[in-house]
């Protein structure tokens, strides 16, 4: 089952259920959920490829974090969480039961998504900034895996923030708490500043790369300062993957809920 775009954008506003049958056996249904994560998070190049994993235990929330930056190697490190993390889906909001990636995907606008013979939901968003796939199965009858894997481009980091805008206009719109709301609303109005800054920060930049290139004394030197200017400015092309356990603990979002 391919699912259209129009209906894609209805799901991820919340509405339109009855619709789409399949998406709703599929996704986890209303209640309170533990999540179980591990992520991992690359820059290939350039090499040594710098790595870092990190395992969120749902139940306690304590973090286990392991970083290998430029050949050294952290080891894994552990930080005490502060308590249980947890999700709400509330009834009819099939938004929720796409958690933030229904915020992440909101401003792509090349997006498709499929359904499985055997249940299972793949959404692929080509992003301005990333190409994102989010797949989602279920393991049995409390527990589903959502796997995203997130592949971001480089580029111009002021051209970069654009794709925010769409984002952060949701967020400001239909954030779940007051607080969320603001936040998204100041971040919208700040936007338009970080872009500006980023931008004269690049030409200042490229004034002293004008100048370097113009007191280069050989051939050689002149060709090296073009190579670092080809670069300058783009942002660092990164690899991630995250798998997350959901595990419904309550049929509702009250604490200690019964199954």
């Amino acid at each position: 089952m391919r699912i259209p775009l129009t209906l894609l954008g209805a799901l991820l506003a919340g509405g339109a259920v009855a619709a789409a049958p399949a998406i709703e056996q599929i996704l986890p249904p209303a209640g309170l959920y533990r999540l179980d994560s591990a992520s991992t998070s690359s820059i290939p190049a350039p090499a040594p490829a710098n790595r870092v994993d990190t395992r969120v235990n749902g139940a306690n929330g304590d973090i286990v974090r392991r970083e290998r930056v430029a050949g050294a190697d952290s080891g894994e490190k552990l930080y005490e969480g502060k308590g249980p993390v947890t999700h709400c889906i509330r009834p009819r909001r099939i938004s929720d039961a796409l958690y933030s990636s229904a915020l992440a995907l909101a401003s792509c606008p090349d997006q498709s998504s499929q359904v499985g013979a055997d249940g299972v939901v793949v959404h692929t968003a080509n992003c301005p900034a990333a190409v994102v796939t989010l797949t989602i199965r279920r393991i049995d009858k409390v527990t589903w895996e959502y796997d995203t894997v997130s592949a971001t481009r480089a580029g111009d980091p002021a051209a970069d923030l654009a794709w925010m805008r769409p984002v952060l206009e949701r967020e400001a719109a239909e954030g779940k708490t007051p607080e969320a709301r603001a936040r998204a609303a100041q971040q919208l109005l700040d936007l338009p500043r970080l872009q500006r800054e980023l931008a004269e920060k690049q030409v200042a930049v490229n004034v002293q790369y004008a100048k370097a290139l113009r007191e280069a004394k050989t051939p050689a030197q002149a060709a090296a300062v073009r190579a670092t200017m080809a670069q300058s400015g783009k942002s660092v092309a990164t690899e991630a993957r995250q798998r997350v356990r959901w595990t419904r603990i309550g049929s509702n979002c009250a604490a200690g809920a019964g199954k």
